[in-house]
């Protein structure tokens, strides 16, 4: 009797819409008040989206935007480090749209867990995928489209993916942990520094 775990090998594309953010006709400008924000590279980290950072600002356009939803999958499509980012219930009731340089992906399928792919995508083999598919110019890396849809995934069943997602997590909240340790650390150091300077 095996223990063996069957795992799909399959492509992006497969699992999810790839699309690009929203096109605005020139820069974003901030307008106070907007019913719209947008979420920008700045706006986002390993942690998920700052959703208090991102500016309002107006869209306007001959179709309504596909408003992000928890579940939703940024991806930057430019810029030396191309980590996956997870739309989460914290967005809310916020009506918001992903800044141009952005795919949004959008999990069709219901065995795999968005939360999932986002790991995936950030893990080594998804990266070297991408690292060895784009579009390098001196100063910035570019990910084409048709790079993101055929990074190939490692796709095992639900309950595996909801352990490792979980395991995921416990390790983010544990370097959390450790930075802010750290910091606090620095602050003692000095605090101490200082006084011995003041005599």
């Amino acid at each position: 009797m095996t223990n063996a775990i069957h795992v799909q090998k399959i492509s992006v594309s497969a699992l999810c819409t790839v699309s690009t953010g929203w096109s605005f006709r020139g820069r974003i400008d901030p307008a106070e008040g907007a019913g719209t924000v947008v979420v920008q590279m700045r706006d986002i980290s390993l942690f998920g989206v700052d959703w208090v950072s991102c500016v309002r600002t107006e869209v306007s356009g001959r179709r309504e935007p596909d408003w992000l939803r928890p579940g939703d999958i940024l991806f930057p499509a430019r810029g030396n480090v191309s980590q996956a980012v997870l739309v989460d219930e914290r967005i809310g009731s916020l009506q918001a749209v992903a800044a141009p340089h952005f795919f949004v992906l959008r999990v069709t399928r219901s065995d795999v867990l968005p939360a999932w792919l986002v790991w995936w995508l950030n893990q080594e083999p998804a990266q070297r995928h991408l690292e060895q598919n784009a579009q390098s110019s001196t100063l910035v890396r570019n990910i084409a489209r048709p790079a993101l849809e055929s990074v190939p995934v490692a796709l095992p069943p639900l309950p595996r993916q909801e352990q490792i997602i979980g395991l995921a997590r416990a390790m983010q909240r544990e370097d959390a942990l450790l930075h802010r340790l750290r910091q606090t650390s620095q602050q003692i150091m000095t605090g101490l520094a200082r006084d011995l300077l003041a005599g």
